[in-house]
C-alpha cells in the first residue's frame, strides 16, 4: 500500500522554475500517492503559465498553516516546499507556519526548502519527520537540518493594548499586512507598532501612510489584530532580486483564455445581465472573485496591475482606478482586451472606490448589469472632476 503524501507548494520563484516542481512531484509519486495544493494568488498564476493546473490543486483559498491542517487529515506525510529569497528566510518562513499550525505533532511534517540549491535542505518540524526525512534527503539530494530555534518575534504589553512585531526582510521590501502595502523596509528587520489595534509606528522602514489608512478602513477606523494578522514581504519588480516576468510570452498566454476560462470559470452569468465585480485593494482575492464575472472593476494602482496580470489568463478585461501611486508588486503588467485604465489625479483612487462600491454596487463586491458600455459610461461620469486620462486595450 503506497504511502499518502501532502505537498503545500509556496513561493513564487518555485513555480518559476516549473520543471523543478514537475521533477520533485515525479520522483515522490514514484513509489507515493501525492496530493499536491498550492498557496499564493501570484504562484497560482505562475502555476497556470507553467501548465501545472493539471498535477497541483490551485483552488484553494487557504494559508500555508490552514493548508497543512488540511492534508494532515488525508494524508500519511506532509512537506512543505519553498524557495526562500535566501535559506535564512526560507527556515524563518517554516517557523511561523508551523507556529500557526494547531498541533503540528499531528503527523510528520517536513519542510523542502530551497531544492535544486547548494544550500537546500530538508528541516523536519517533529520527531515522527525523522525517518521520512532521511528517504526524502537521498532522494532529493538535500542535506538534514535541524528546525531553527523559536523566537519571539510579537510581543504583547499593557494587557494587551500595545503589540511590536518583528519581521526578517531585506531592504526596498515592501511590508503587507493583510494584503495591504503599509510601507518599506530600509534595514533586514523592520519592527511594527500597534496601539489598541492602529498602527503607530515602523522602526527599520518608512511608513506608507495611504496603506495605513486602507488597513483600517480609512474613516470606520478598524482597528488590526497584529499578532493574528497576516503579515509579508514582497520585491517591487524594480529589485534586482525580484521575481522574474511570470508571462514572456502574452500571445501563448492569451491563446490559453478560452479553455482555462471554460475549466476554471463554471458558473453560468444569470439571463438579462452581465456579472461584474469589484476588487477593491484585495488583489489576492481575485481568483475567490471572477467565478462567472464578465468585467472586473480594481481600485487601486497595484490592485490593477495584480489582478489585470491574473484575469488576463481567463480573457476577463478590467476598469481599473488608478492615482499614480505604485508599489509595482506585480511581476508583469498585462491586460485582457477591452481593458479600461482610468487615471485619477492623486490620492482620488479610493474616493471613487468607495462611491463606486456604493452607488453601483450597493456596498457589496458583485453585481449584475444589463450593459458593460452603459457600466463603464457610469464610472467615467461618476469620477469625472479627478478624472485626468483613460488608456485602453
Amino acid at each position: 500500500m503506497c504511502m499518502k503524501i501532502g505537498i503545500v507548494i509556496h513561493n513564487l520563484q518555485l513555480m518559476d522554475s516549473p520543471q523543478k516542481v514537475k521533477d520533485i512531484l515525479t520522483l515522490l509519486s514514484r513509489e507515493n500517492c501525492i496530493n499536491a495544493c498550492l498557496c499564493g494568488t501570484m504562484g497560482k498564476v505562475a502555476a497556470i503559465d507553467a501548465g501545472l493546473e493539471d498535477l497541483i490543486k490551485i483552488e484553494q483559498f487557504l494559508k500555508p498553516s490552514a493548508c497543512i491542517e488540511a492534508l494532515f487529515g488525508s494524508n500519511d506525510l506532509v512537506c512543505l516546499l519553498n524557495h526562500g529569497r535566501e535559506l535564512q528566510t526560507g527556515r524563518t518562513f517554516g517557523r511561523i507556519v508551523v507556529s500557526n499550525t494547531n498541533n503540528p505533532e499531528e503527523k510528520p511534517l517536513i519542510q523542502i526548502e530551497r531544492p535544486g540549491c547548494l544550500d537546500g535542505e530538508l528541516i523536519p518540524w517533529n520527531r515522527a519527520a525523522d525517518p521520512h526525512a532521511k528517504k526524502l534527503s537521498g532522494l532529493l539530494n538535500l542535506k538534514i537540518s535541524r528546525p531553527p530555534l523559536p523566537v519571539n518575534n510579537i510581543e504583547i504589553s499593557n494587557q494587551g493594548k500595545r503589540v511590536v512585531r518583528r519581521i526578517s526582510t531585506f531592504p526596498g521590501a515592501n511590508i503587507m499586512v493583510e494584503g495591504i502595502v503599509i510601507g518599506k523596509a530600509t534595514s533586514s528587520e523592520v519592527v511594527l507598532v500597534t496601539e489598541n489595534g492602529f498602527l503607530t509606528s515602523m522602526e527599520g522602514g518608512t511608513i506608507k501612510e495611504q496603506g495605513i489608512e486602507i488597513l483600517h478602513k480609512h474613516g470606520e477606523r478598524v482597528p488590526v489584530d497584529l499578532a493574528r494578522a497576516w503579515v509579508k514581504t514582497a520585491a517591487s519588480r524594480k529589485s534586482p532580486d525580484g521575481c522574474k516576468n511570470l508571462m514572456e510570452d502574452k500571445a501563448e498566454a492569451m491563446a490559453k483564455n478560452t479553455s482555462l476560462k471554460k475549466s476554471y470559470l463554471q458558473e453560468k452569468t444569470p439571463e438579462g445581465g452581465v456579472k461584474v465585480v469589484l476588487i477593491n485593494h484585495c488583489a489576492e482575492r481575485s481568483f475567490e472573485l471572477i467565478e462567472g464575472a464578465e468585467l472586473a472593476i480594481t481600485i487601486g494602482d497595484d490592485t490593477t496591475e495584480l489582478a489585470g496580470n491574473i484575469l488576463s489568463r481567463f480573457g476577463i478585461p478590467v476598469l481599473g482606478i488608478t492615482d499614480g501611486d505604485c508599489d509595482e508588486l506585480a511581476t508583469a503588467v498585462n491586460y485582457a482586451p477591452g481593458s479600461m485604465i482610468l487615471h485619477l489625479k492623486p490620492g482620488m483612487d479610493d474616493d471613487l472606490g468607495g462611491i463606486l462600491q456604493q452607488e453601483l454596487f450597493s456596498g457589496k463586491y458583485s453585481a449584475i448589469f444589463e450593459n458593460l458600455g452603459d457600466l463603464k459610461r457610469k464610472v467615467i461620469t461618476l469620477g469625472e472632476n479627478s478624472l485626468e486620462s483613460i488608456s485602453e486595450y
